[in-house]
């Protein structure tokens, strides 16, 4: 009978731990992806690029984890565990902006594979901030130089600084507005390219 009570007993405490366990399990990781919105297309790359998307610079704070980072405090920034960028943030802004700017334009926009003998104009983009708040906010801090390929011609330097209220709550309204915040800087360098160009 001894025996008995203790099988029943060990038994009773492994389903405990295997409930505790799964109990205890962290969440699964939801990862994003930087990837423009545009409508699927296929079609052969101009030989003729006249202008492309030259450096891309990150801030350290924002490739120091693939978390989406949120500003919890004055100075204060903390990666998300479970939300997370799908690639290095460097590389998806990269896709993101080259595609956005493309289609503003509407004319293909040289990259890093691209040959830029023929680049009339190179862009040069600094990301110094990208990040939600605690306030329910995204904001975006950055800087593009437009280069041209005459060194007679002016070298011109804008700066973009926007905050805005995110779209709905949660990790995915962080991503939500921060792809607006992009989809605007796009915009802007789009049309200074464009009167660059088109003078």
């Amino acid at each position: 009978m001894r025996s008995m009570h203790r099988i029943i007993t060990v038994v009773s405490l492994l389903v405990v731990l295997a409930l505790f366990g799964c109990a205890s399990s962290p969440p699964a990781t939801t990862y994003y992806l930087l990837r423009g919105e545009r409508a699927e297309r296929t079609e052969r790359v101009d030989a003729t690029i006249r202008a492309g998307l030259a450096r891309v610079v990150v801030a350290p704070y924002l490739l120091s984890s693939p978390g989406i980072m949120v500003e919890t405090g004055e100075g204060q920034i903390n990666p998300a565990s479970h939300y997370k960028w799908a690639e290095p943030l460097d590389a998806g802004l990269r896709w993101y902006l080259q595609t956005e700017i493309a289609a503003e334009m509407g004319v293909e926009l040289g990259g890093g594979l691209t040959d830029r003998r023929n680049w009339e104009y190179s862009v040069d983009v600094l990301v110094a901030q990208l990040h939600g708040t605690m306030t329910g906010m995204a904001l975006m801090q950055a800087t593009f130089i437009i280069v041209p390929a005459d060194s007679s011609s002016e070298i011109s330097e804008y700066r973009f600084m926007k905050s805005i209220p995110l779209p709905r709550e949660g990790y995915a309204g962080v991503v939500e507005a921060e792809k607006t915040l992009l989809r605007e800087f796009a915009g802007l360098i789009a049309d200074t390219l464009r009167e660059r160009m088109d003078p």
